[in-house]
C-alpha cells in the first residue's frame, strides 16, 4: 500500500509517498509539487536585478541567496579580468549577518518544528514556541544594525555592502548579542556557552538540566542514535571563516571540487515533482550542520559520530551544537570590524562584463551554490543548487537519496521525523 502525506510547517511543502511492509518503511518518494523557477525569472535581466530577486526565493535563507549571487557576481568580474576587492570590514559584517542567518534558522527549527514533534511521538505538551519567536526577533535587531535593513534585505553588491554602520551600532549589537546568549544559557542550554563548547561527550548531556538535556534525553527515549542513517558522507563547499571545503567519508576528510556536482531529475511515479537531485560524483551525500561540524572535527560531535554514526540524534545534536559554536565565532569577529574601512570598493560598470560566475555559501541547511552566465551585464543563465537538493533528493529503489535512505525501516511517525530533521525547504528546492 502507498500513502502519500503533506509535509507542512516547512518553507513550503512536500509530499512524501510511503510505501510499508509490516507497518515499517520499505521506500519513500519525495515530491515538491509548487514551481516557482527564479532561473527563468531571472533571464534578460540586468545582473544587478539578482540581488533584490534572490533573496526572495526563501523567507528564511535570504542572506544566504543574496551571499550566493554577489559572490557569483564579483566571481563573473575576476574572470572578465577585473581585480574585485574587498575590505575587511564588508567580509566581516557579510560573514556575520549570514552565521546570524543560520542561528536563526537553527532556533526556529528547534523550537518550531522539532521540540512539537518530539513532543507528539512522546505524548508531551509544553510551550516553547515563544522563545523561538523571542530569540529570532534579537537576531532581526543585529541584522538591521549592520545591514541597513531586514528582511530581504539587498545591502551586499559586488564590491562589498551599501551599510556604513558606527561604532555605537556596533555596541548595539554586541548588547543585543549579549542578551541572546544570556537567554539562551538560561532558558535552552543550562550552562554558559563556553561550557557547552567544551562538551566532549553525549555523556556531558548528563551533567546539566535544560531544555538541550531535555531534547537529548528525548531523542535517546525515541532510540533515534540507531535510526535515521544516510551513507555517512558529507561535503561542504563553502569556504568560510567558521568552515571549511571538504568532503568527509565516515571520518576520512578529503578535497571538495564544485566541478563534481551534477543534477538530475528526480523520481517521482506518483506526482509531477518540480525538484531536481543534486549529487557530488554521481552519489548521494549529506550536507548541512552536521557536513560542517565534521568537517570543522568538532570533538563532540566527532565523538557521537563515532557512537551513533550520520543517525537522526547525531544530525539534530550538531544543529544545536552550531548554535553556540556561532554565536562565539559572531562575538569575535564584530569585536574586530574597523568601521572607518570602506564599505564599497567600485567596479567597472557591470554592463561592461560578459562572463561566467560561481558564488558557493553554506547556508543554514548546507551548501548553495549560484551559476550566473552573463553577456554585456545581462544575464543569460542563472543555475541555484539548494542545500534541500542534496539531502531531500528522491532517488530510484535501487539508487535511494539520504533522506530516502533516513526513512526506511521506520515507522511513519518515526520517518517524518527523521525527514525533518534534514530542515526541508520545498520553496528552495522548486526555485
Amino acid at each position: 500500500m502507498i500513502t502519500k502525506q503533506i509535509i507542512e510547517k516547512i518553507e513550503g511543502e512536500a509530499e512524501v509517498f510511503f510505501e510499508e511492509q509490516n507497518n515499517k518503511v520499505s521506500f519513500a518518494t519525495i515530491s515538491f509539487g509548487h514551481m516557482r523557477d527564479f532561473s527563468k525569472i531571472l533571464q534578460e535581466k540586468p545582473a544587478l536585478d539578482a540581488l533584490v530577486l534572490t533573496p526572495r526565493i526563501c523567507g528564511i535563507c535570504g542572506h544566504s541567496h543574496l551571499y550566493a549571487t554577489v559572490k557569483a557576481l564579483e566571481n563573473a568580474y575576476k574572470n572578465a579580468g577585473v581585480n574585485v576587492e574587498l575590505s575587511e570590514k564588508s567580509f566581516q559584517i557579510r560573514e556575520t549577518t549570514l552565521m546570524l542567518e543560520i542561528i536563526q534558522n537553527h532556533i526556529k527549527w528547534i523550537y518550531l518544528t522539532a521540540i512539537p514533534k518530539i513532543e507528539t511521538l512522546l505524548k508531551k505538551h509544553s510551550q516553547t514556541k515563544l522563545k523561538g519567536l523571542y530569540s529570532s526577533t534579537l537576531i532581526n535587531k543585529i541584522i538591521a544594525l549592520l545591514s541597513g535593513q531586514y528582511p530581504h534585505n539587498s545591502y551586499m553588491l559586488p564590491g562589498g555592502i551599501t551599510s556604513d554602520f558606527t561604532y555605537i551600532d556596533i555596541t548595539k549589537a554586541i548588547g543585543f548579542l549579549d542578551e541572546l546568549s544570556i537567554f539562551l544559557e538560561k532558558e535552552f542550554f543550562g550552562v554558559d556557552l563556553e561550557n557547552f563548547l567544551s562538551f566532549q561527550s553525549c555523556k556531558d548531556f548528563n551533567t546539566i538540566k535544560s531544555e538541550v538535556a531535555s531534547f537529548e534525553n528525548s531523542l535517546i527515549d525515541l532510540q533515534m542514535q540507531t535510526k535515521g542513517f544516510g551513507y555517512d558522507r558529507f561535503l561542504t563547499l563553502g569556504d568560510h571563516s567558521f568552515t571549511k571545503q571538504a568532503k568527509i567519508k565516515k571520518t576520512l576528510l578529503q578535497k571538495a571540487d564544485i566541478k563534481y556536482l551534477s543534477t538530475s531529475p528526480a523520481y517521482s511515479p506518483h506526482q509531477t515533482t518540480f525538484a531536481y537531485n543534486a549529487l557530488y560524483k554521481d552519489e548521494f551525500i549529506e550536507v548541512g550542520p552536521l557536513a560542517r561540524a565534521m568537517s570543522n572535527n568538532i570533538p563532540l560531535i566527532k565523538n557521537i559520530h563515532r557512537r551513533y554514526k550520520d543517525s537522526t540524534y547525531a544530525r539534530s545534536i550538531a544543529r544545536i551544537y552550531e548554535i553556540a559554536f556561532l554565536i562565539q565565532k559572531i562575538r569575535k569577529t564584530i569585536l574586530h570590524v574597523d568601521v572607518t574601512q570602506p564599505s564599497f570598493i567600485e567596479l567597472p560598470n557591470i554592463k561592461k562584463i560578459s562572463a561566467k560566475g560561481v558564488g558557493v555559501v553554506e547556508a543554514p541547511r548546507g551548501s548553495l551554490i549560484h551559476t550566473v552566465s552573463i553577456e554585456k551585464g545581462i544575464i543569460k543563465e542563472y543555475e541555484i543548487i539548494t542545500p534541500t537538493q542534496f539531502n531531500l533528493a528522491s532517488g530510484t529503489k535501487e539508487k535511494p537519496s539520504i533522506a530516502q535512505n533516513a526513512m526506511k525501516g521506520l515507522n511513519k511517525e518515526e520517518a517524518v521525523f527523521a525527514f525533518r530533521t534534514f530542515d526541508v525547504c520545498s520553496v528552495c528546492t522548486t526555485h
